[in-house]
């Protein structure tokens, strides 16, 4: 099985209320990244120390698209930081909604690298 490494630049969004729709499913690879960005972030705590921030995370998926795997690749400096971006990728697992997609397309989504930059509107 062919693994293709993704790196996302991930920024999160936090402290302004929005009625974006997110997707429930994706199609090709700028949806899907869109999907996995959305569902991370969703699941990543608001924290004013953590703007300015980086972390890089890796994670692996398996076929039923569940977190197999997880590692910080480089850590932040802020442990609480690094903990969270954990927990984030965590409670994001299963990512369901890639198993829509063709088996080649999926197979691109099971090892996925983050780097993880939370930032605030209006700070």
């Amino acid at each position: 099985m062919r693994q293709i490494l993704m790196l996302v630049a991930l920024n999160f969004l936090v402290g302004c209320a929005t009625t974006n729709l997110k997707p429930d499913s994706c199609f090709d690879m700028k949806s899907c990244v869109e999907l996995v960005t959305n569902k991370l972030s969703s699941n990543f705590p608001a924290d004013r120390k953590f703007k300015g921030q980086e972390i890089k995370i890796e994670f692996f998926l398996n076929d039923n698209a569940e977190v197999i795997e997880y590692k910080i690749t480089n850590e932040s400096g802020i442990p609480e930081l690094d903990i969270a971006a954990i927990k984030a990728v965590k409670a994001s697992s299963p990512f369901n909604e890639l198993k829509v997609l063709p088996a080649d397309v999926f197979n691109k989504f099971k090892h996925v690298k983050l780097t993880v930059a939370p930032t605030f509107e209006g700070l």
